[in-house]
């Protein structure tokens, strides 16, 4: 519930622009087809269906990612995307239509009427939604870019690794707590966070409940980070944390079986669905090299057990030869066919086996190797949690992060990947689906930073 609140919270305008083309899409789409349609049950069914469709394309394309003024695809960026949008939604109408709707269920005279209809459906929807969205985006590349100032109640080097969490670009901006405030000062700052504990402990409590009277809102560093920053960074967990059982997930749970089922069935679909893509891609690995198609490796997985991990091979016959390391940028070790492959994810469908046999699942951390695993233990504090739970074909850490390949990503990632074991829901399994096929689509996230390290030292 918790992520829910602050994630929808943060993603206002994405809602407003959602919410306000689905209700335009369903008034246009009654106002043209109502009185055309007798059999209303079917009417409402689709309009529904592909209400829902155009929001979830309309997201997974980036309609609502709005550029900033000055952005040469300010305005060009609405447009584009809503025409290959309705493009996508016709094909999925056409689809309905021929499912569901019987001729003799419409009151059109002739198919060209029908025609007229449709075609004046998307124009009238064109048109509204390419204003609306244009609007929208003008005043959200205008809206105020103060910054959100929180106060931290701890030391000066706490303030300074909190500042490295949030980056130089974040939104939000960390100053140090004065004791020495006059209470009668007015706090232009969102709350106060408390580094620790025991630093509450060895102080006066009094100016804190003044604070609290006056309606100062606290936080401890832990709570910000998960609820602001959507991480949970591994060397702020406590043991109380785990004893309390914050990390604790149960495979037997009714989510976790919901979730099993549900990716049992979509591994399936989407499996068979590409069976074409993983023949086409396997023939072309062949033709590169005449090596090897797949690419078989030793993963750790849930509660540390091993398992062999199956992909489609991206890089060069023996790539490992000098000694594990991680992948570099523009690494010369990637195959021509393999950079394609990485960059669609193509290369990870084979693991879809995997999540049907149930060593893996559809979301959840990413696996590692064993000898990776051991560094990494002796570097990151609490690595080991993220096998507290199935590792996954995509992750909180995937969407949200690019590929690792150093220490400094890894504990990035790790972040990611403890937020989520704590906040597992159905929900937030839903919107890592929909952020993955994004990022597919748009071909990002699949290689290195440039100036990451790529050799395990």
């Amino acid at each position: 519930m918790k992520f829910r609140i602050y994630w929808l919270n943060a993603r206002k305008n994405l809602l407003i622009a959602s919410l306000l083309d689905f209700c335009l899409y369903i008034f246009l789409f009654l106002n043209n087809f109502q009185n055309s349609i007798s059999n209303k049950s079917i009417l409402i069914f689709l309009f529904l269906i592909n209400g829902l469709i155009w929001i979830i394309s309309s997201y997974i394309i980036g309609l609502y990612s709005y550029k900033k003024r000055g952005d040469i695809y300010f305005f060009t960026n609405p447009f584009l995307k809503i025409i290959f949008n309705i493009l996508i939604n016709i094909f999925f109408t056409q689809f309905f239509f021929g499912l569901l709707w019987n001729w003799n269920d419409m009151n059109f005279d002739s198919f060209s009427d029908f025609l007229d209809s449709f075609i004046s459906f998307y124009l009238k929807f064109f048109l509204l939604t390419l204003f609306t969205q244009t609007f929208i985006n003008f005043i959200s590349a205008n809206r105020s870019k103060s910054k959100s100032i929180w106060l931290l109640l701890g030391k000066v080097d706490r303030q300074k690794y909190l500042k490295s969490l949030i980056g130089s670009k974040s939104r939000f901006e960390i100053k140090l707590f004065n004791q020495e405030f006059s209470l009668n000062q007015k706090f232009n700052c969102k709350g106060i966070i408390i580094d620790d504990d025991e630093i509450v402990e060895k102080k006066n409590l009094q100016f804190l409940f003044d604070l609290n009277n006056q309606g100062i809102r606290f936080m401890k560093m832990s709570n910000w980070c998960e609820n602001y920053l959507n991480r949970f960074p591994s060397e702020l967990i406590k043991a109380s944390d785990i004893i309390d059982g914050k990390f604790l997930y149960n495979e037997f749970s009714l989510r976790a079986r919901i979730k099993r089922i549900g990716e049992l069935i979509l591994s399936l679909i989407i499996l068979l669905l590409s069976l074409p893509i993983l023949f086409i891609s396997a023939l072309l690995i062949k033709i590169e090299d005449n090596g090897p198609i797949f690419y078989s490796q030793i993963r750790n997985g849930f509660e540390g057990k091993r398992f062999r991990i199956l992909k489609l091979r991206t890089m060069i016959i023996n790539a490992e030869k000098d000694g594990i390391q991680w992948a570099k940028y523009s690494d010369q070790r990637i195959t021509k066919v393999g950079r394609i492959l990485r960059k669609l994810r193509i290369d990870e469908l084979p693991q879809l086996l995997l999540v049907i046999s149930g060593e893996m699942s559809l979301i959840g951390p990413r696996p590692e190797r064993p000898k990776i695993d051991n560094f990494l233990r002796d570097h990151l504090p609490n690595y080991d949690l993220r096998y507290s739970i199935k590792p996954g074909i995509s992750g909180w850490a995937q969407v949200n992060y690019p590929y690792g390949s150093s220490i400094k990503d890894s504990e990035y990632k790790l972040s990611y990947d403890i937020y989520y074991i704590k906040n597992f829901s159905i929900f937030l399994d839903f919107i890592i689906f929909l952020k993955t096929i994004r990022l597919v689509l748009n071909a990002k996230g699949s290689t290195p930073k440039k100036q990451n390290e790529s050799v395990l030292k």
